[in-house]
């Protein structure tokens, strides 16, 4: 009995962490081709977050049942983003607001 108890725990368990997400992986470009550093990337309506690396890249686990992912970063437009598979490549935009500021 006991170990029919262990054993249904240790199923449990791996079968919730299995189940509760998913890794979406991809690269933050600029228009110009070059890969942005830095660049926030959030789950939209989470606390879930990750910054792209030096090359663009970025890797953040996604909970099963969110659908969006938002990327921004300072002098760029903010985007969101439908998650549609497990990699995401992003082409981020100056921002307008933030050129007409400065002239």
């Amino acid at each position: 009995m006991k170990k029919l108890m262990l054993l249904f725990a240790i199923f449990s368990i791996l079968g919730l962490q299995v189940y509760a997400q998913n890794t979406v992986t991809g690269k933050v470009i600029d228009d110009s081709g070059e890969a942005l550093p830095g660049v926030s990337v959030l789950v939209k309506g989470t606390t879930i977050g990750t910054m792209s690396l030096g090359d663009g890249t970025y890797s953040i686990e996604v909970p099963d049942g969110s659908n969006t992912l938002v990327f921004s970063y300072i002098g760029m437009e903010t985007q969101e983003v439908t998650i549609t598979g497990n990699v995401i490549d992003v082409t981020m935009k100056p921002s307008v607001k933030l050129l007409m500021k400065l002239l």
